[in-house]
Formats: C-alpha cells, structure tokens, sequence
C-alpha cells in the first residue's frame, strides 16, 4: 500500500473532498458527514434532528418514523425502527419516536397535529423532524407515494421541523435513480448513505441541505474513521463507475428492474391465487405471496431457490426481495427468473406434500 489507508479526519484528506463534492453535485446536499454504515449515518441525522428541535426551543423532540420502517440497529435506531420484533429485549428504548402507517396521509397529518396542538398548550414536546425510507424495504418493498411525501414535506415545512430520507439502501442507483426521494419530488433537508455507497467496503454519509447542512458545530459529532483515505477511495471507484456515459447504468438499472417485474408477474399469472403483488422501483422489487396457508412463506422459496443457485432474501414473512447487482443485464433478469419460477414450484409442491 503506497499511501496511508487512514489519517484522522482533523486534517484535509483529498479523497474525503472529492466524495463529499460528487455527492453534493449529484444531490439536493450542500454538505456530507462521512462515517462507517448506515445505522451511523441515521444515528447522526437523529442527533441533527434533535439538535436542531432544541435550537428551536423545544426540551423534547419528538421524531416520526413509520412503522415497518428499519433504520438500523444501534439502540436509538432500532427505536426509529418501527418494528416491535427489533426492539424486543433491548428495553428501555431511546423516547421521542412516534409512528404512522407507511402512505397514509390522514395518519400523518393527525400525528403532526397532536405533537403540535400539546406544544402549543404547554407541552415540552415538539416535532422535530420526520424520518422516512422513500421504498421500505424489510417492511416488504414498498414504494412511497409522492403525495405522502409531500405532504410530510409541507407539515415539516409548516412546524419548523426537518425531513430526512433515509436512502441506506435505496441510493446509489438502486431505484433506477441516484436518489430513492427523486421518484417522490421532494427534496428532503437530510438524506443517509451506505451499503452500496462502497462497493462492499464500509461507509456511511449523512448528507443536509440549506439550514440543517448548518446545525452541528465542531465537537458536536464525529467518526475516528469516517471518511477515511481507503473507504473513501472505494466510494469514489463506485461513483465513478455510476457516472460513466451521463450515468448510462441507471438507464440499464431502470430497464433491468422494468424486465423482472414484467417477467414476475408473467409467473403470478400463471399461478393464481398464490401471489398477491409485484412492486418496486428500479432493481429493488419484491413479490408478495398470498396470505393462504397453503401458499409458502418468503423465507421456504428463498429456501429453495438458494439450492438452485439464485441468491435472495425475505422481506417480511409473505414477500421475496429481489436485489440484483446494478451491473446486472437482461439475460441475467431471464436466467434468474427461470430460476425463481422453478423454485417457487418446489416450494409450492413441498407445502403441498
């Protein structure tokens, strides 16, 4: 190794510069925070959030997360995670989280309306912010309406509190967009980063804009190895890579994503009744089997498509996540579909037995 892998971050180092300028020039950003993984980068837009609630004059901030969200799983977290399965036996949880149903607006609004009516009557609780997935994924791959996310941009707007899009794993391209928010028309005040920001090497942003890119101060937050020399050289490798002809590969993303959602549903026609839905966006889908007993559970195909050499993951008890690579082609789309097909067969036929 010709140069030093690691140097504190109390110093210039070059390619830290470089990412954080390519992320600000592809985004809303005006400023990026570098750190190891997503649970540290929603660690820190938490903390950000309430900093800026208690600037504002508010001795408890409250946060809106939904629920059958996952923002990761550190202990403040886990909390904002909206799922009793990760927070069992890890009591007493972090407070200040409050949760709404993913996509419903009258949800939503009422929630934001009673953190503000009790402020207004003496509470010392106050909106703080609201922290949403723009496309849940262990929540079973569920795309986010514009118009919740608009409306959660104009409560926001309207209580002085801050939006922030947690993109740890819809970034990057996976949606078919750099940015999971782009599908929703809404620029959120912060965003978080990982997973593929890397490639496989270990790293996290925390990106903001305008007022909140300005809410923490030196010594408020820090990472001994965030946005060090090696992480960040890896990061700059991947941008590259996804810049390359006018970002051509979310054109191939967009199209590949097009291509297994077609062929999926090609398979539920031709097994009715066993699944209920296709969704996603770009190369992030998931297929929602039906609730019937008799129909396999996510985790039994999943099982079996494994042994046939197609790798995959649950989503939730009923729903298949498919997460290709984003250099994926359309010929890998059919092979995997072929796959996917047979082993869903075999699921079907062991249920049965």
């Amino acid at each position: 190794m010709m140069q030093v892998h690691h140097v504190s971050n109390l110093y210039y180092i070059p390619q830290q510069a470089q990412l954080a300028e390519w992320l600000v020039s592809t985004s809303c950003a005006d400023k990026a925070f570098f750190c190891n993984s997503g649970a540290e980068a929603n660690e820190g837009a938490i903390k950000l959030l309430r900093r800026h609630a208690v600037n504002r004059g508010i001795a408890e901030p409250v946060i809106i997360t939904a629920k059958q969200s996952f923002h990761g799983r550190t202990l403040a977290t886990i909390t904002a995670t909206g799922q009793p399965k990760y927070q069992e036996n890890f009591g007493p949880l972090v407070s200040g989280f409050r949760y709404v149903t993913y996509n419903d607006e009258a949800e939503l609004a009422a929630m934001v309306k009673e953190i503000n009516d009790a402020r207004e009557a003496g509470s010392a609780e106050g909106l703080a912010g609201i922290m949403l997935e723009p496309l849940q994924g262990e929540g079973g791959i569920r795309p986010g309406e514009a118009s919740f996310f608009q409306l959660a941009r104009k409560l926001c707007d309207e209580s002085g509190a801050l939006l922030v899009a947690d993109e740890v794993q819809t970034g990057m391209g996976r949606t078919g967009k750099l940015w999971g928010h782009e599908w929703t028309g809404v620029k959120p005040d912060v965003f978080t980063s990982a997973k593929a920001l890397g490639g496989g090497v270990p790293i996290g942003a925390m990106l903001a804009r305008g007022e909140a890119a300005s809410v923490l101060g030196p010594g408020d937050h820090a990472s001994t190895y965030g946005g060090n020399p090696l992480a960040c050289a890896a990061a700059l490798t991947v941008a590259d890579e996804i810049s390359k002809d006018d970002f051509a590969m979310l054109g191939q993303v967009t199209e590949c994503g097009e291509a297994l959602r077609e062929g999926l549903r090609e398979i539920a026609e031709k097994r009715p009744g066993v699944v209920k839905d296709v969704r996603g966006w770009g190369l992030i889908t998931g297929i929602e089997l039906s609730e019937d007993d008799a129909v396999p559970t996510a985790g039994a195909v999943v099982g079996k498509a494994t042994e046939r050499g197609l790798l995959l993951v649950p989503a939730g008890l009923k729903v298949v996540r498919f997460v290709p690579p984003l250099i994926a082609t359309v010929a890998d789309i059919k092979k995997a579909l072929e796959i996917f097909d047979a082993a869903l067969g075999d699921a079907l036929a062991e249920a049965e037995a």
